[in-house]
């Protein structure tokens, strides 16, 4: 039975609350109607056909009324489907959050599927103020949000070959490291590998053969070339064993083959990004921005979306995206730290796009190094950087201004900020405050 009572709630907004205990196989369901201090406990099916026709008998239930539902799942299957429904208000909790808010309820530790709803549907009754609604946000920010962590998804895959790819050189080949970049992935490099798939036919080659590769290939610094043919004279094999080789060169055509479909797959997924990009109605705002280029720019609009009632203030951005510390006060004592549970895909944008900022905007540059002087970091740093820009780009989306770096830059002088110094310092405003170059 549900008792308790919320003041700080307006619970005649709805006509009913229910939570949803998610499973793969079968969704545990308690169901509450206003004014009712008696639950209801349904065990629905997980699919679609079944979980729809619950909700068709939800809708006759409760007629013209809202119904305020709470899960915690904030993404996936069931939010996809509640979604679709009008009259129903989601609302998602932090499953650590639940857990804990369950123990309480239950502090001998007990646990199953009705216990987790039922202790879900108590939070939602009596604690729906601190519980986030679920919003759908517009097409465009969502089409654009998913592409991005498509095409992150990718790259990470990407990258994940190249070090197993690396790890096998390193096994079997280590002599073609000096031969090809950094990055594995590059063309030149999957040439390099195809052709020489191990030192048996590489030892083989004339200089000559060597030296045409790579201006084929783009590579037409000589000195590198006659620096990378010299290595390769002054090596030798590593082990007479040929099924080294042999088995060395099978599974490197089989990562040389991933990175080119995968180099193949992200140059799609970028192209698909532009275009959409390319028609969100925040382009003008997000593409001026300092350090945005054609990958920040896209997952900078998708995180602030178009939708400017959604965040209530800068604070709640700022949280949503990682970028707000957590800070603990305990007696004399207090700690400041980087937050964990959040969207990291989010908080990794803003930490690489301030970190780019410290290239191309003076101010960010001085407040950096002005960090770093005083002992931050680099990590540190660039997000305290961050939690700067996420104050200064909000504001600029809330107004539907374009970014103004002179401007803000005699904001700081105004404030009287140590920026400001420091600016001076490296020589990028005179005394007058007047920037130098942009």
């Amino acid at each position: 039975m549900i008792e308790l009572n919320n003041p700080f709630c307006n619970q005649s907004s709805h006509a009913a609350y229910a939570s949803v205990d998610w499973g793969h196989q079968t969704n545990c369901i308690h169901f509450l109607p206003a004014g009712s201090r008696s639950e209801q406990r349904f065990e629905v099916a997980a699919d679609p056909g079944s979980m729809n026709a619950f909700m068709a008998g939800l809708r006759e239930r409760v007629g013209q009324g809202r119904v305020a539902i709470l899960s915690e799942q904030s993404k996936g299957a069931l939010v996809n489907l509640l979604l679709d429904f009008e009259f129903v208000d989601l609302f998602a909790v932090n499953p650590l959050a639940a857990a804990r808010f369950r123990k309480s309820l239950h502090p001998s530790g007990a646990k199953s599927d009705p216990i987790d709803s039922s202790a879900l549907l108590r939070m939602l009754f009596t604690h729906r103020d601190r519980i986030k609604p679920v919003l759908k946000g517009d097409e465009a920010s969502r089409r654009l949000d998913a592409l991005n962590a498509h095409r992150r998804e990718l790259v990470e895959q990407r990258v994940a070959v190249a070090l197993r790819l690396k790890s096998l050189l390193r096994e079997y080949y280590p002599q073609a490291l000096p031969m090809v970049g950094d990055e594995l992935w590059d063309p030149i490099s999957l040439a390099f590998l195809r052709r020489w798939p191990c030192y048996s036919k590489l030892s083989k080659s004339k200089d000559q053969t060597l030296e045409r590769f790579y201006y084929a290939n783009g590579s037409r610094s000589a000195k590198a070339i006659a620096k990378r043919v010299a290595a390769l004279r002054s090596s030798s094999k590593l082990s007479s064993d040929p099924l080294l080789e042999e088995l060395g060169a099978l599974r490197l055509g089989n990562c040389v083959e991933q990175l080119s479909v995968l180099n193949s797959q992200i140059r799609a997924i970028a192209k698909c990004v532009k275009s959409c990009f390319g028609s969100h109605p925040e382009k003008d705002l997000f593409a001026t921005l300092p350090g945005a280029g054609a990958a920040m720019a896209p997952r900078l609009a998708a995180a602030f979306g178009s939708d400017r009632e959604r965040f209530e203030d800068v604070s709640k951005f700022q949280v949503y995206v990682g970028i707000a510390p957590i800070k603990v006060s305990s007696g004399t004592k207090n700690y400041t730290f980087m937050r964990g549970r959040c969207h990291k895909f989010l908080r990794q944008s803003f930490h690489e796009w301030a970190g780019l900022t410290i290239q191309f905007s003076p101010w960010a540059k001085a407040c950096y190094e002005l960090m770093r002087q005083r002992g931050k970091r680099v990590g540190v740093a660039k997000r305290a950087l961050a939690f700067k820009w996420t104050r200064i780009l909000y504001r600029c989306w809330k107004d539907r201004t374009q970014y103004d770096e002179a401007a803000y830059v005699r904001s700081l002088a105004k404030r009287g900020s140590p920026i400001i110094g420091k600016m001076k310092e490296l020589g990028f405003i005179d005394d007058e405050n007047n920037l130098l170059f942009t």
